[in-house]
């Protein structure tokens, strides 16, 4: 075979319960130029029967076999085998739109694009339409959703940590991501955000489609987003993200972004944290909080410099009778709250 179009990377571990609706939506593309890997991940119930089955049937499915590693190690596999022009990414326990990658092919093809943006479909257990507006949409949708306009990180720099840390709603330019280096982090949790911020930080020219050709399956149980220590890896993901800023040497309004967006991020964290897991996990807020410093930075509001001065100042015992509804009361009162958070910057 020529070179592929798309190299699409499939991480699968014990996912036969779902693996057969991903590979039906895959192999069903109306692109019939891709290649489609798969990594067995060292899974332990029938999804390695079920790749077999596929890879038997469709030769342009090829399965690799791996020790358990995590879908950023399974997904660096595949990067590493890939021949096709772009590169994207499934989860094995999603699904796709028929017309995905030929439409976002052709997109990125026009532009030019080291890489391509669709929308995401939210759907719950039982794929029922949560109705929820993408990230991707609502910050991004108004000005760059109509897959003609190209823009950069410096055209979204409001909005580049706010957008959700997904690889699985984009395609990569397959040598974009060879010149820069770009791979997943080992980590089992939170592998993808330097991914994301890295690929976001380089790219030159991106584009984006506002259509919901991905359809991501939220709360299933026994995935790795629900695993209950996943807060308590949150500040190790945050210092990779801060090296790669650092790395990159981006400028320093865009480092001050990140640290309002990490503010946002630990405090929403730990409202979900398990409740055995939140005094330790607000000690680890509390040491990176006390490490920063906010004082100039125009970007952090009202809210953010709220929850930075608790965390701080506050022992948990307090800290903790804290809710989530007291940042809708910071948002009514940001004015008198400005004055009362003054001395803080």
């Amino acid at each position: 075979m020529l070179q592929p179009k798309v190299s699409v990377i499939i991480p699968v571990y014990n996912l036969a319960t779902f693996l057969r609706r991903c590979l039906d939506s895959v192999v069903r593309q109306t692109l019939k130029d891709i290649e489609i890997i798969c990594i067995n991940d060292g899974s332990t119930d029938n999804s390695s029967v079920i790749l077999r089955e596929y890879e038997k049937e469709d030769d342009r499915v090829l399965v690799v076999d791996k020790e358990n590693g995590g879908p950023g190690l399974a997904r660096n596999t595949g990067i590493r085998m890939a021949r096709g022009a772009y590169i994207g990414f499934v989860d094995g326990d999603d699904r796709i739109e028929p017309e995905m990658y030929e439409k976002m092919y052709d997109a990125a093809k026009k532009n030019n694009a080291d890489m391509q943006i669709c929308t995401i479909r939210w759907l719950d257990g039982q794929g029922r339409d949560l109705g929820a507006r993408c990230d991707y949409d609502r910050y991004l949708g108004s000005r760059f959703g109509d897959g003609s306009a190209v823009f950069n990180r410096h055209d979204i720099a409001d909005e580049i940590f706010v957008l959700n840390r997904f690889c699985w709603n984009k395609i990569y330019k397959r040598s974009f991501l060879k010149a820069h280096d770009i791979f997943f982090s080992s980590h089992r949790q939170f592998e993808d955000h330097v991914f994301h911020f890295l690929a976001f930080i380089k790219a030159e020219r991106i584009s984006m489609i506002g259509k919901p050709f991905y359809h991501y399956y939220k709360y299933r149980p026994g995935s790795l987003t629900a695993g209950k220590e996943r807060p308590l890896l949150l500040f190790d993901a945050i210092s990779h993200v801060e090296d790669v800023l650092e790395d990159c040497g981006v400028e320093n309004d865009l480092r001050k972004r990140f640290d309002k967006f990490k503010i946002r991020w630990a405090v929403a964290i730990y409202y979900m944290a398990h409740r055995d897991l939140k005094k330790v996990y607000f000690e680890q807020m509390k040491s990176a909080f006390c490490r920063m410093d906010i004082s100039k930075n125009p970007f952090v509001g009202s809210g953010e410099k709220f929850f930075y001065v608790c965390a701080q100042s506050l022992p948990h015992g307090l800290y903790r009778c804290t809710d989530m509804a007291i940042t809708l009361y910071i948002h009514l009162f940001d004015k008198s709250l400005k004055k009362v958070m003054k001395p803080f910057g």
